[in-house]
């Protein structure tokens, strides 16, 4: 038995057996997932209903009382799955036919499972809910745990003085805490267009279908010819909107840069790999109501500014969360991810007439 991977959540191994059959064995977090019975119960249901329509998937396999997950003597969760043969995987796209790939797997995973009948458990509770996001930054401002913002008071107003929007010279500020609470602002005037488009969650006009919720490369397996073969690591699957997928890889995919590149100016969205990945998922992606398509490129920009707000706030904390290197880890990925959002921003018409065209076809 080996390890596999690099284990943030889950601990993975691959099992080698006396015969030729392999397999995947797994202690699951059950500190991030609350409710791993349920969790287990989740994948057992949506790979049945894939494999139902002769698709591939993963093959869970059940312990001798025919239960989907083993509890060992320490209360650790334990669950086993088939290795999945002449399969590739890869932790990155730098091909326009891979990163098309890559989108063929997101629509292909949510078109399977979107006549899928019944409720699943919610695995990761409150996920992608900017309201309660926002409940979370302002308390986080208000109390300013670490120290970070200087025990400024007023931070955690959504609707700052006119001069704390500008460069702040001539401010008796430290120019960190200028900085971070300039960062603060960004994430305030932004907030009236997020909630509109969670609103539309919230009242249905987006519906509610099966999502996988960790649309990374890495959790898609390939055919050596490159073509999609399925997902994986379906532990946050659970019903919430499929465009939490999409934007999520287009945060992912079309970014030139690591998440946490240190130098801001050098990160943009490549509107090349926005296509290639936009094309693959369409060409799946068929079921999409017309509310959808038209806030397609905008969950991009959604998800990418609450990853932002979700560093920012780590920051501000104290680094409680995200694990970090070194100690302005997350202030690093914070401003990175805001420079990938205004490159959204600025890209954003362009975006939007790329799926206009694309959907053409389709």
């Amino acid at each position: 038995m080996a390890a596999l991977g690099e284990g943030f959540i889950n601990d993975t191994f691959l099992v080698e057996t006396a015969g030729t059959q392999r397999y995947i064995l797994q202690r699951k977090n059950k500190t991030i997932f609350s409710n791993v019975p349920g969790m287990m119960d989740n994948i057992a249901r949506i790979t049945e209903h894939i494999r139902s329509k002769g698709q591939e998937t993963l093959q869970l396999v059940a312990t001798e009382d025919g239960k989907w997950f083993y509890t060992d003597n320490d209360g650790e969760y334990w669950a086993c799955c088939v290795f999945i043969e002449n399969s590739v995987s890869y932790e990155c796209a730098d091909t326009p036919g891979l990163i098309r790939s890559g989108g063929m797997g997101v629509g292909q995973f949510q078109s399977l499972l979107a006549d899928f009948e019944g409720t699943l458990e919610e695995t990761l509770p409150g996920f992608h809910n900017i309201r309660y996001r926002f409940e979370q930054f302002a308390e986080a401002v208000k109390n300013d745990a670490a120290g970070r913002l200087g025990g400024c008071s007023g931070a955690d107003r959504e609707e700052p003085e006119e001069s704390e929007t500008e460069s702040g010279e001539g401010s008796s500020e430290e120019p960190g805490v200028r900085e971070l609470r300039q960062l603060v602002n960004e994430i305030w005037r932004r907030k009236p267009a997020m909630m509109d488009f969670y609103r539309l969650i919230e009242n249905g006009d987006i519906p509610k279908r099966i999502s996988h919720n960790d649309t990374k490369l890495s959790n898609f397996l390939f055919r050596k010819d490159g073509s999609v073969l399925c997902a994986i690591d379906l532990d946050t699957v659970m019903q919430s909107s499929v465009l939490y997928d999409y934007g999520d890889a287009i945060r992912s995919y079309s970014n030139t840069c690591p998440e946490d590149e240190k130098d801001p100016g050098k990160v943009r969205m490549d509107p090349e790999r926005f296509t290639a990945f936009t094309e693959g998922y369409l060409s799946e992606a068929r079921f999409l109501n017309k509310t959808e398509k038209d806030r397609l490129v905008f969950s991009a920009l959604y998800i990418t500014y609450e990853q932002y707000l979700r560093f920012l706030m780590d920051y501000i904390n104290g680094d409680t969360y995200y694990k970090i290197r070194y100690p302005t880890h997350n202030l690093v990925r914070a401003r990175a991810q805001l420079a990938l959002l205004k490159s959204m921003e600025a890209h954003y018409n362009l975006m939007q007439q790329t799926v206009k065209t694309i959907l053409t076809n389709f």
